[in-house]
């Protein structure tokens, strides 16, 4: 409510007579019981209805008119004033009361003179109306209170019933090995090999968190056998957890993944066939999911997001399995001395983060900063930038692609990720927060662009 009016002016016109001290009383309890009514300017003003002189105040703002004042000095009968309040009234219209015509305009407030005999309703009636009011009022919360406490208890159990959902979806995840293993070593890499010694050739890498199956123990306890995807090797066995610390580590580390069960499926902008295509995923790769909706599901792909239908993909949860990756050998490292050491190189951060900005190899880097570090090693400067990069470049065709060149990537026609070829239809780079720097198929989104910064 308003606390101040703008402006009060007042208007008397009966007969040139003045407001008595009664009326100027009454005049200033409307005016107090009509302030906190007005919009804005208040104007009272009065005018002769009848020939006795009686006077009606019209209150603008508020809306409101008071009637029934008497000019006469000769005031002092004791009258008493009671005030109705009428409903508001879609057009101004007039009523008759007694001698007096009493104008009704929008709210209407009407104060009419009573007959000392008349008297009021004692204060202790009005106590106790108010206080039954209040009490209906605090009953009626009361009765509103169960309905908010069914509410709530509703609202715990569907929780309550999601968590419980999403449990038995984990366990599912882990139900898949019959020995598990889980991977420990943080923001690196443990390889898996041909043989259980560290002169074993390497034929995989395991990222922290990934999961195997522990088929048979050698080397004094010191090597697990383990088979991990289509991978199957040995593994120093201090980097990994079994038995029920193994279990528990899954259950914890299983992610919610759309499986695509299509060749290729249509990643697009919004979760509708009528929207834009902006890339094609394909059924090599698991892609985390941001959220499912009808018919649809929100993947994740590297720092955006797209939409895939529910018709051709699959989601659960699962866990990360060995990534196949075979280093060159040293002759053929020399034969391609350049492309192998910078794959080499950027291979030794594989499993370190992602960070959006980043330049640090070792503390955080995103795509950009990750393929323009590489190479700085190597006295090869190029922006922080996928755009600029992807221009920088030597634009070649995927029959021309070789280790080290870079894959480019986009999102409705603009470029905005960026990869290394590292072979074998591989690539590395930095992905995303959730997943750092990586192993994926080389398209596993549609690329836009190859680009080579080597001149063989």
């Amino acid at each position: 409510m308003r606390n101040k009016c703008n402006k009060y002016v007042i208007k008397w016109k009966a007969g040139g007579a003045n407001l008595t001290r009664q009326g100027r009383r009454k005049a200033g309890v409307i005016l107090s019981l009509c302030a906190c009514l007005t919009a804005g300017q208040v104007v009272l003003a009065t005018g002769n209805t009848t020939k006795d002189e009686t006077n009606t105040l019209y209150v603008g703002g508020a809306a409101a008119v008071f009637a029934d004042y008497n000019s006469s000095e000769n005031t002092n009968t004791g009258n008493r004033y009671s005030m109705q309040i009428s409903i508001p009234q879609a057009e101004t219209s007039a009523t008759e009361t007694g001698s007096t015509k009493t104008l009704i305009a929008g709210v209407t407030e009407v104060i009419s003179r009573k007959s000392e005999t008349q008297t009021e309703a004692p204060a202790e009636t009005q106590t106790e109306a108010v206080t039954q009011a209040a009490s209906e009022g605090v009953a009626d919360e009361t009765a509103a209170a169960p309905e908010t406490a069914a509410a709530t208890e509703e609202t715990a159990a569907v929780a309550e019933s999601k968590t419980d959902t999403e449990r038995a979806q984990r366990q599912a995840a882990i139900e898949g090995f019959s020995n598990m293993g889980i991977a420990v070593v943080g923001y690196s890499y443990l390889n898996v090999r041909e043989e259980p010694s560290t002169d074993g050739k390497i034929v995989a890498k395991m990222m922290n968190n990934y999961a195997c199956d522990i088929l048979e123990t050698v080397a004094d306890g010191a090597w697990y056998k383990i088979q991990s995807g289509s991978i199957t090797g040995y593994v120093s066995a201090e980097f990994i957890l079994t038995g029920e610390e193994a279990k528990e580590r899954g259950l914890e580390a299983a992610e919610k993944r759309v499986i695509i069960n299509s060749e290729t499926v249509n990643v697009r902008t919004e979760p509708s066939i009528e929207s834009a295509i902006w890339t094609q995923v394909n059924d090599h790769e698991r892609y985390d999911v941001i959220q499912e909706l009808d018919g649809w599901t929100e993947i994740e792909l590297d720092s955006s997001t797209g939409f895939v239908s529910a018709e051709f993909t699959e989601v659960r949860y699962t866990l990360n399995r060995a990534i196949a990756f075979t280093p060159e050998e040293k002759a053929v490292q020399k034969e391609n001395s350049l492309r192998s050491q910078i794959v080499n190189y950027a291979m030794q951060y594989l499993g370190n983060r992602y960070v959006w900005g980043g330049e640090s190899l070792t503390n955080g880097v995103d795509c950009s900063g990750f393929t323009m570090k590489v190479y700085e090693r190597f006295g090869i400067y190029m922006s922080h930038y996928t755009g600029s990069q992807a221009v920088e470049g030597r634009k070649i065709s995927q029959s021309e692609m070789k280790k080290g060149d870079l894959i480019f990537y986009a999102k409705n026609g603009t470029i905005n990720h960026v990869s290394i070829y590292i072979g074998n239809g591989q690539a590395i780079h930095a992905r995303s927060a959730k997943r750092g720097i990586t192993i994926t198929d080389w398209d596993y989104r549609t690329p836009v662009k190859i680009v080579s910064f080597l001149d063989d």
